[in-house]
């Protein structure tokens, strides 16, 4: 038992995945001890809000009846979060699953490679460790989609943008795609808009989300009537 609370903190890498499992463990006692339901277990990461394109990225022809096609693959971020099932399974669970590997790797792997002669440099073996708990975070939480999937666990609750206020953060006129901001729970989030009827929308004034567009990639907005966009 001594020797195991020694290599707890032994060695750097050792020390740095304990903290954090400390850490994740002081966590859990608080989800458990406040009854905090599935939401507690997940945080805010924007998986459904459109990636923001800035002003100059896009600018279509007004004149052309061609539709632009804004659709994208899902990026190596979103691909990355799939693989780990994120959103299938609260992101808390995920992420805690990862860190214990992550945790048990470095105590597991620092008994046969001495690396406290290292210094700071022996935090490099964690890269290796990690690429491994990755693949077993996946192989673990596989058998969570489908409990997840049973007792109706859908991932973080949609939000609904339509008639939220919000700033433009670029110049929009006609079929212009810009960007915008919108503070939903004191978080600022960005979304691709265009004005809906087309009439120009300037930088720092303060828009209405109208509507969608059928792929809702795209937010329609319209200038807000206050005091503050006089």
């Amino acid at each position: 038992m001594t020797d195991f609370l020694h290599n707890l903190i032994h060695s750097l890498p050792n020390a740095v995945t304990t903290v954090i499992m400390g850490v994740l463990l002081l966590y859990w006692l608080f989800v458990f001890v406040s009854g905090a339901g599935l939401e507690g277990l997940d945080i805010d990461l924007d998986l459904d809000t459109d990636v923001d394109i800035p002003d100059s990225d896009i600018d279509t022809d007004s004149d052309s009846d061609t539709d632009v096609d804004t659709e994208k693959a899902p990026g190596f971020f979103m691909r990355f979060l799939n693989f780990l099932n994120v959103g299938k399974v609260p992101f808390m669970l995920v992420l805690s699953t990862f860190k214990f590997f992550l945790w048990i790797g470095s105590l597991i792997t620092t008994q046969f490679i001495e690396v406290t002669s290292w210094g700071v440099w022996s935090l490099l073996i964690l890269i290796p460790i990690g690429f491994v708990g990755i693949f077993l975070t996946r192989f673990a939480t596989n058998p969570l989609v489908k409990l997840f999937k049973e007792i109706g666990y859908k991932g973080e609750e949609e939000i609904d943008f339509l008639g939220r206020s919000g700033r433009m953060l670029s110049n929009i006129k006609d079929k212009k795609i810009g960007c915008a901001e919108f503070v939903i729970d004191k978080n600022p989030i960005k979304l691709n808009v265009m004005s809906i009827d087309g009439s120009e929308l300037r930088y720092g004034e303060y828009v209405l989300v109208a509507d969608e567009s059928e792929d809702k990639k795209i937010y329609l907005v319209s200038k807000e009537i206050s005091m503050r966009n006089l």
